[in-house]
């Protein structure tokens, strides 16, 4: 089997958000809530999977609302 026809059979992309998805800037508000800076064109390429049917797992090890 080819690369090609292995790349075809991916259903999901699994990443984790720090370090990965993030430049490695960490700000925090006078409140103490962490925000982290990302790449848009990341978001845009996480956007432009799932609109192609993946599924995208984001994995951080802080403790965050969900959205």
């Amino acid at each position: 089997m080819n690369i090609l026809s292995r790349l075809r059979l991916v259903k999901a992309f699994v990443f984790d958000m720090d370090g990965v998805l993030t430049d490695g800037t960490l700000l925090i508000e006078p409140e103490g809530q962490w925000l982290r800076s990302m790449n848009i064109k990341d978001g845009y390429a996480l956007q432009l999977a799932v609109n192609s049917g993946y599924r995208i797992v984001v994995i951080s090890g802080s403790e965050s609302a969900p959205f």
